[in-house]
């Protein structure tokens, strides 16, 4: 007897809906199961607190899927409208102060000047890179790995190509104690990288912290 269907998908969160998607675009007859009561995994907003309030009940930062050529793929923009709020993001400490992201660059640098003028400069310095790198960072990410040894002789080819090198494996904790001055503005930075994953000490921290 022939299998009902060619792939099984076990857990309707992002990263599975989108394979799924893929796969049924490619001829593949789908089954996708999710014992939640709603779909979408990590990336589920609920009304935990208060009626109109909508929380992020994973805390996960997302932010790198602005990069992905998934929603224009999958014609999900023709559809579903992305909201993106003008404070993305806050972090708040235990003396009650807040710092918040805006979309605004000068508003954040603003925020970060509180703490340290060097750090809201740092942050303009940052941000200026990656909107000037962001299709080439995207370009990396959605294609196969280099090898290691082609790897290696890129970033050997300059001296910039070293720093990369010595920029990616890095921790965020040992990135922002040599960067940064403020604790605020170091702990905001390592909030970023625990949202993809990181640790304060795990090799490659510090670039997720900036991405």
């Amino acid at each position: 007897m022939p299998h009902p269907y060619d792939a099984i998908v076990i857990g309707a969160g992002h990263n599975g809906l989108t394979c799924a998607c893929y796969l049924a675009r490619a001829g593949l007859k789908v089954l996708v199961l999710e014992q939640y009561h709603t779909v979408g995994g990590m990336t589920v907003t609920e009304e935990e607190t208060l009626p109109g309030f909508w929380s992020d009940i994973h805390a996960s930062g997302y932010q790198l899927a602005n990069l992905s050529p998934v929603p224009h793929e999958l014609g999900l923009l023709d559809r579903y409208e992305i909201i993106k709020p003008e404070i993305p993001f806050s972090h708040a400490f235990p003396t009650g102060d807040i710092i918040s992201v805006h979309r605004d660059i000068e508003k954040t640098v603003a925020e970060l000047a509180r703490y340290s003028l060097k750090d809201a400069k740092t942050w303009r310095i940052l941000m200026n890179r990656f909107v000037a790198e962001k299709d080439a960072i995207a370009a990396v990410m959605f294609s196969p790995p280099p090898t290691f040894p082609a790897a290696a002789a890129d970033f050997a080819a300059s001296p910039a190509g070293m720093e990369a090198y010595r920029f990616s494996m890095q921790s965020v904790r040992s990135w922002a104690n040599q960067t940064l001055n403020a604790e605020a503005t170091k702990t905001l930075f390592g909030s970023f990288a625990m949202f993809l994953g990181a640790s304060p000490d795990d090799a490659g921290g510090a670039e997720l912290g900036w991405l």
